[in-house]
């Protein structure tokens, strides 16, 4: 079975996410109504639009922030129509670190996608910052090299980025739990909320 990683979603570009990923996520965003939503990791936008979507058609709080390396003014002007914010940072530089540090620091309910240039840095790294409530999830994700290759290569997903020991220590130090409302394994994304 061939697996592209990609579809188009409302004529936008969508890469490397599942195409039922809208139901994951609709799911969670009703659950939760984050006041705050954090993307590392904007690419053509696609994600990003569907959020914007979920939010909108089920008048969910709308606070939509997204980084990336590279811009793209289609991504720029199509995410801006939307109110949404987009910035275009290295996530290895101190203006970026403290962009979603203090976003993060807001009092209210974040959501943080790891879906950046190095998923394991980013989830252990912003982690630490969470509040109860909080939710983090990490893309290209399975919880270990086996269960990827029996479960997920060449039948839903074939990229492998991040697994269950490259976070463990910061689920068990940062009192994080498996978010089990949704389940995630089939969608390829970690997601864990702060307890």
């Amino acid at each position: 079975m061939e697996i592209h990683g990609h579809f188009q979603y409302n004529g936008i570009h969508t890469t490397q996410q599942v195409p039922n990923i809208k139901s994951y996520f609709e799911s969670l965003l009703k659950e939760e109504n984050f006041d705050v939503i954090i993307e590392i990791g904007t690419s053509f936008g696609g994600l990003t639009q569907i959020i914007d979507d979920i939010i909108k058609e089920n008048n969910l709080k709308h606070n939509i922030h997204t980084f990336d390396f590279s811009h793209k003014d289609y991504v720029e002007n199509q995410l801006k129509e939307r109110n949404c914010f987009y910035y275009i940072m290295d996530e290895r530089e101190d203006d970026f670190k403290n962009a979603v540090k203090n976003l993060i620091g807001t009092t209210e309910k974040v959501l943080l996608l790891c879906d950046g240039g190095n998923k394991i840095d980013e989830f252990n790294t912003y982690s630490k910052l969470l509040k109860v409530g909080d939710v983090i999830m990490a893309h290209d994700y399975a919880y270990n090299e086996q269960v990827f290759l029996d479960e997920m290569k060449d039948k839903y997903w074939n990229w492998f980025e991040i697994n269950y020991d490259d976070i463990k220590s910061s689920v068990e130090s940062c009192g994080l739990t498996e978010y089990n409302k949704t389940n995630f394994k089939y969608a390829a994304w970690a997601c864990y909320q702060k307890n």
